[in-house]
């Protein structure tokens, strides 16, 4: 006991030292990942230290903002539009995303590491690096962007390259694609609106109008699903569509996605805080697997605002007035017809070349007929099964295997060429499995999740919570309904649970980070924004989503903190409000030696701000945070003393000053010694090996019967 306790107490004595010693076993701060004394690896499921001990991964995403440039400022935000400078999108700069200067990225990353955060999801989308034309790179932005990362180390944060993209383009509705690339396929984007090519906020939106969520509608529309299904498949389904008379359009786009992240990897590849590279952020198939093209599927898509169908599409963008379905928000489905519409009135063309038209009837998907009145044409299918189906041999083909995969191969080898020690994070299809993916080295099952339910509706009562990943695997309405807090944290583990199965079933024994997930702050109806501000209902859905991420013993990273965060716009784009730091009523003067300082602007932290181990000396398994009850306990398998010379026996957890600081605490551990450090939010434990895999347990809470700012401890071996 008295040499535990003696190794112990030494941990007081050599924090100075820490942050030089190459050789250090423990951080000063657990949370902290510095890749001077963290060396990452990993074995099998779990990323690993240089001592053997199991990683957690917390992150946040950085930021939504992102996803638009900070320049021209008609650009900034998508309630934003300005016609004279909206369209020019060869001449945008991002050189403000995320942080404006160089001096707030360090107060925003020592908050996001006093936070508890270890890493740093950083979107980079392929405009931001690549939006003057093709092979033509920003690098006064990739300049910029070294810099905060370079600022990363100091504050114990890794780094992952997220190339960010929704619904392909900013000008197809999202983000993430250049301009130019509709060029390449042959569209025109100033038409997309009058030909329901796309719904992009800046040009479609009303002012005053509330903010649905539309955004994701895009991936029924025209100008998305052609860009996804040329960019994966277009030598496939398209073949006879060149760019530039020659070029094979998939090709080209292929190329220059690879060569733009191929150039940032390579200006970044001596930044020691980078972890890895993301292929791409929820990749879509366009209309590649479709097995009809008289309808979207309502349980895998959204049918939202005006619904084309898929010959509708095709027909509005060649010209030919159709009359459009509009769908309304309902219960219990999703969303219900409300009325109809006739769109393209103008009769425009959403293809650069009119007279040339739409490249799916080029390929013979469908054609015109004569109407049953004077002079009016009707679109036909010539072929409704064309995408479910190799269009030369008739056979069926697989998005992942035989469009998906190619690519990601090809992008993990340019990865690998870059820096071999680097991470590829892959992603499933949104709200689908994985590929079978297996064998191939330094990959990561990346995966994201977020009540669907709730994120539509912008609904969360505790009452009652619907399982979608259970609709779109086949449940019925009855296995899919869950009632009480209670309910909700068994439905959200269950659907965790399962993501982490179907990866390491698909995928195999490789790591797993949930890329995102998250909460929508302008829950019902707004409440959290009224004069007397509301966030029980945040914290109580927050704290659900986070249970079933620890109680899985999931990395995840939140999505997302955004600096341009007001309770007007959210994040200023698409209507989205999931930052969990806002700037709105921030205090002029926010003094350091303030213990309230880093928790200005926070969002939730209630929920958000959990202890966990960060580095476990042994296999983790089981993590529970009670919220209310500000209790936790985790339990871990101890490495022995046969594998003692190669392992270190100190675990390492991050204890919040948010819930803990100030607090009368009884921490119990079933075996061995431990060391709190409240300045440093730190609880260190340690262990003698010996030859028993007995399970070691370290429980702590807040002593509810003592008033806090009174300091005590309470040891049970």
């Amino acid at each position: 006991m008295e040499e535990a306790t003696s190794r112990l107490a030494a941990i007081d004595s050599t924090n100075d030292l820490l942050l030089n010693n190459d050789d250090a076993v423990f951080t000063a701060s657990a949370q902290e990942l510095r890749p001077s004394n963290i060396q990452i690896q990993n074995s099998g499921t779990h990323f690993i230290d240089q001592h053997g001990r199991v990683l957690t991964l917390r992150g946040i995403n950085v930021s939504g903002s992102s996803k638009l440039p900070s320049h021209p400022l008609s650009s900034r935000a998508t309630h934003l539009y300005d016609p004279s400078t909206f369209w020019d999108h060869r001449h945008v700069r991002f050189n403000e995303r995320p942080f404006p200067s160089l001096e707030e990225t360090h107060d925003h990353w020592k908050r996001l590491q006093l936070w508890g955060f270890n890493t740093i999801r950083l979107l980079v989308t392929w405009e931001s690096i690549n939006h003057e034309g093709p092979g033509i790179y920003d690098d006064e932005y990739i300049d910029y962007l070294r810099q905060i990362i370079g600022i990363m180390p100091e504050y114990g944060l890794r780094c992952i390259i997220d190339p960010h993209q929704d619904t392909w383009s900013r000008y197809s509705g999202g983000s993430g694609a250049p301009g130019w690339t509709f060029e390449v396929a042959g569209m025109n984007i100033e038409n997309f609106k009058e030909t329901g090519a796309a719904y992009v906020h800046n040009t479609n939106a009303v002012p005053g109008d509330p903010l649905p969520m539309v955004w994701p509608t895009n991936y029924t529309k025209l100008a998305s699903c052609t860009m996804f299904t040329l960019f994966f498949g277009g030598d496939t389904f398209a073949p006879h569509r060149k760019y530039d008379n020659d070029k094979s359009i998939q090709q080209f786009l292929n190329d220059h996605f690879i060569q733009a992240y191929q150039h940032l990897a390579t200006r970044l590849v001596d930044l020691p805080a980078i972890l890895g590279f993301e292929f791409m952020n929820e990749p879509h198939p366009g209309y590649i697997g479709l097995k009809k093209l008289d309808s979207f599927d309502p349980v895998t898509n959204l049918i939202f605002g005006d619904s084309p169908t898929p010959l509708q599409c095709f027909a509005l963008g060649d010209r030919i007035t159709q009359t459009v379905d509009v769908y309304k928000k309902s219960w219990p489905f999703p969303t219900r017809k409300s009325h109809s519409r006739k769109m393209n009135t103008q009769q425009v063309s959403a293809w650069l070349d009119a007279e040339k038209g739409c490249i799916w009837k080029e390929h013979g998907v469908w054609k015109l007929i004569e109407g049953g009145q004077p002079h009016q044409q009707q679109p036909v299918l010539l072929d409704t099964q064309y995408f479910a189906k190799h269009p030369l041999t008739g056979e069926k083909i697989s998005f992942y295997n035989d469009f998906y995969l190619p690519i990601v191969k090809r992008y993990v080898n340019m990865i690998k060429s870059v820096n071999k020690n680097w991470y590829c994070m892959v992603e499933p299809l949104a709200n689908e499995r994985p590929p079978v993916y297996k064998d191939a080295e330094n990959v990561v099952f990346s995966p994201h999740w977020y009540d669907l339910n709730s994120v539509f509706y912008k609904k969360f009562n505790g009452l009652v919570t619907h399982d979608v990943q259970c609709l779109q695997r086949g449940g019925n309405v009855f296995q899919a309904t869950y009632f009480g807090l209670k309910g909700a944290k068994k439905n959200y583990r269950g659907q965790i649970r399962n993501i982490k199965a179907d990866g390491i079933q698909n995928m195999g024994q490789v790591p797993c980070i949930l890329g995102e997930t998250g909460i929508p702050m302008d829950l019902n109806n707004g409440a959290a924004f009224t004069e007397k501000p509301n966030f029980v209902h945040h914290e109580q859905f927050m704290d659900a989503v986070l249970y079933a991420m620890e109680t899985n013993l999931m990395n995840y990273i939140l999505w997302n903190y955004d600096l341009c965060n007001d309770h007007e716009h959210g994040d200023h784009w698409n209507g989205e409000n999931f930052s969990v730091y806002s700037t709105y009523k921030l205090p002029k003067k926010t003094p350091e030696d303030n213990d309230k300082y880093k928790y200005y602007g926070g969002r939730v932290l209630k929920a958000i701000l959990r202890p966990y181990a960060v580095k476990t000396a042994g296999i983790p398994i089981s993590s529970e945070f009670n919220m209310d009850k500000l209790s936790y306990t985790f339990s871990f398998k101890p490495f022995t003393s046969s594998n003692s010379e190669s392992h270190s026996f100190i675990t390492e957890f991050f204890v919040p000053y948010f819930h803990f600081g100030g607090q009368s605490l009884t921490i119990k551990i079933s075996r061995g010694e431990f060391d709190y450090q409240e300045e440093n939010q730190t609880l260190y434990h340690t262990y003698e090996p010996t030859a028993s895999e007995s399970s070691i347990t370290i429980s702590l809470e807040v002593r509810q019967e003592i008033k806090r700012g009174l300091s005590s401890r309470t040891i049970c071996t």
